[in-house]
């Protein structure tokens, strides 16, 4: 179940969005790629972890190489990889950074309209 929280949106550049409530996700842990190899590998897969590691690192190391060439990559059911385009000009990154480069785009979130006692 994913927990979300409501915050009303302050910014008065937006005017479509000012004043109007969203749902935001509440992050509560981050899993690394040890991690999750362990929990997939806690599935009674025929797999190694070694193997599951071997190509989830494989995965990792293509969709950066391909999302830098500005091609976004479709994860279905998950997620859209794409670069990101800093504000102040039209070129996207192209440096790697740990937080930066790669957004993780899903479904946009949803208004969140007619609050009660809010």
């Amino acid at each position: 179940m994913i927990q979300y929280v409501l915050k009303k949106n302050i910014n008065e550049k937006v005017p479509n969005a000012y004043g109007k409530f969203f749902a935001y996700p509440v992050i509560t842990q981050t899993y690394d790629i040890d991690q999750l190899v362990d929990h997939m590998a806690s599935h009674n897969t025929p797999f190694s972890r070694g193997a599951i590691k071997g190509m989830i690192t494989d995965m990792v190391a293509c969709i950066r190489e391909l999302v830098l060439q500005g091609i976004a990559v479709k994860i279905a059911d998950l997620a859209i990889l794409y670069t990101w385009q800093h504000h102040s000009s039209n070129q996207p990154y192209k440096g790697i950074c740990s937080s930066c480069p790669l957004l993780l785009s899903s479904q946009p979130l949803k208004k969140v309209s007619n609050i009660q006692g809010l």
